[in-house]
């Protein structure tokens, strides 16, 4: 029999990811392009926000170069949605 292990430490493709802004807390899923749909929060691997929080832990401060300017986002959760 074959286990599986969930990479809870690391943000990944599939992964669901809360994380706090500045002006609040919001909760997002990274998945592959053709998966993404901003109405249910679910982000491309290449959006700006998925680049910054890829292989960072729960708990880290990561920057975001997004079109608005550079925004500071702090990973609160992660978990997977395999």
């Amino acid at each position: 029999m074959t286990s599986i292990v969930c990479d809870r430490e690391t943000v990944k493709v599939g992964s669901r990811v809360r994380v706090l802004f500045s002006d609040g807390e919001d909760e997002y899923t990274i998945v592959g392009g053709e998966e993404a749909d901003a109405a249910s929060r679910r982000i491309s691997m290449e959006s700006p926000l998925a680049v910054a929080l890829l292989g960072h832990s729960a708990g880290e401060h990561v920057k975001v170069r997004a079109p608005g300017g550079l925004r500071s986002v702090t990973i609160l959760d992660i978990a997977s949605i395999y």
